[in-house]
């Protein structure tokens, strides 16, 4: 069990590493005043995209915009990007908007808005 455990996740850490794009769905958010409802959530399409390129890391928060009738996002140019080697996370922390994503070798994943909110969930790796 120990061995099986071990090789699935060697086999993810390199998905950290290399260049990818991850869409990451929102499945609890809570900030200083509210936990939302799954209700809200569901309605509200909350997600976060990561990219990695060769120019750039970019992050994107998307949510349902009604007077849109769709979902939209708002993209970011990521000023750091750290991996932590101990326990593989990578972070990638927006300074202007004070937030940032941490992303674990799991494809979970928790976004600190920088006002007091944080949402969690899990990623898909939509390009290697």
């Amino acid at each position: 069990m120990l061995r099986a455990f071990t090789i699935i996740f060697y086999s993810l850490v390199p998905v950290l590493v290399e260049a990818a794009e991850y869409d990451c769905t929102v499945e609890k958010k809570l900030d200083s005043e509210k936990l939302y409802t799954q209700e809200h959530i569901k309605k509200s399409q909350f997600s976060v995209k990561v990219e990695e390129k060769s120019s750039g890391s970019f992050l994107s928060r998307c949510s349902f915009s009604s007077s849109a009738n769709k979902v939209t996002c708002d993209r970011y140019k990521v000023d750091k990007v750290a991996f932590g080697e101990n326990v593989k996370i990578k972070k990638y922390y927006v300074f202007r908007s004070q937030f940032d994503v941490q992303l674990f070798s799991n494809l979970s994943f928790v976004e600190n808005n920088g006002r007091g909110g944080i949402a969690y969930g899990k990623c898909k790796v939509i390009a290697p």
